[in-house]
């Protein structure tokens, strides 16, 4: 391997010429540890329902998000297809009816969720699902299952679905919120069948729920495997000072040879030592604070293959401009 660029040592002149950009770095990072250590109240309440369309038992989960005026966001999951798609973000004012696209099409929705009355947080919805290619229309009833992220930091417990599937999974987390916590916990991801609904791997651990639940695990390619991966971000109580550290990220891979998800630990202790991107080709990108030559602007980024939890195969390496 190549040595790391930037490596020799500079001159006083090439040192006061950094300051500015060492400083921010540093700003930088102090934020994010203090992010981490002191995280704020979730700003994104979420409240999921349950009920049914004619005979088949479906899901909704509506976000609140107060910024610009407001607007809902969210999933929408029914038992007849087993797809947990997302809602579209959609402005909303109190007082008002809501009419939410589903993203079955990301170019052109074919259906959305019609909520009239509509109150935000309500313990029963009334209102009709939408085919927006025909008009058609059918009755929906909803109630409440569970609240959670918003100022009050009530206690929860809540099954949160991801929006996220591919061929034959789909994901949901099980979330527990104590009154007055800053930070809810996960205890456990769920790999849920498409084709049955059933649970075909529990992974029980300790996480973050994030700020908005249902982008809790996220997901991409790690590797050279058709299947979707996914990571999330660990949740540890300091004991000397009651603090919930969100960190480190932990990553989980799709083993072909047992069909189930598995920790990737070579991936975390990257993800610590410094910045990793994922190509959609599966190939692992990995670049540290000493692979960047700030006088020429140039970054080096070494390039891997993921081959098994415990294994990543070096290709090669490459310069980058910035």
């Amino acid at each position: 391997m190549t040595q790391p660029i930037g490596s020799s040592t500079q001159t006083r002149a090439g040192q006061q010429r950094h300051l500015p950009h060492l400083l921010f770095r540093l700003t930088a990072a102090l934020l994010l540890g203090i992010g981490l250590l002191t995280p704020t109240a979730q700003a994104n309440p979420t409240t999921t329902y349950r009920g049914t369309l004619g005979s088949t038992p479906v899901e909704l989960a509506l976000t609140y998000d107060s910024r610009y005026g407001g607007g809902m966001s969210g999933y929408w999951f029914s038992e007849a297809e087993r797809l947990p798609m997302a809602l579209e973000s959609t402005p909303f004012h109190p007082g008002s009816a809501l009419l939410i696209n589903i993203m079955d099409n990301p170019t052109l929705p074919a259906t959305a969720v019609s909520l009239q009355p509509f109150a935000e947080g309500a313990d029963v919805l009334q209102g009709s699902l939408v085919d927006l290619r025909t008009g058609t229309q059918q009755p929906l009833q909803l109630q409440r299952v569970a609240r959670f992220g918003d100022s009050q930091r009530t206690a929860f417990e809540a099954d949160v679905l991801q929006p996220v599937f591919d061929r034959d999974f789909y994901f949901s987390v099980h979330a527990v919120g104590k009154a007055g916590e800053d930070v809810a916990r996960v205890d456990s991801i769920r790999v849920m069948s498409r084709t049955t609904g059933k649970r075909v791997q529990e992974i029980r651990g300790q996480w973050c729920l994030s700020s908005v639940g249902t982008r809790t695990l996220t997901f991409g390619h790690f590797q050279a495997e058709a299947r979707i991966d996914f990571q999330v971000q660990g949740h540890r109580l300091d004991e000397s000072d009651g603090r919930v550290w969100c960190a480190p990220t932990q990553y989980y891979l799709f083993n072909r040879e047992n069909r189930e998800y598995l920790r990737h630990p070579l991936l975390e202790q990257f993800a610590v030592d410094g910045s990793l991107r994922f190509s959609p080709s599966g190939q692992m990108e990995f670049s540290k604070q000493a692979f960047v030559n700030y006088d020429k602007r140039i970054q080096r980024w070494d390039y891997y293959r993921v081959i098994t939890p415990d294994r990543l195969e070096y290709l090669s390496s490459g310069e980058e401009r910035f």
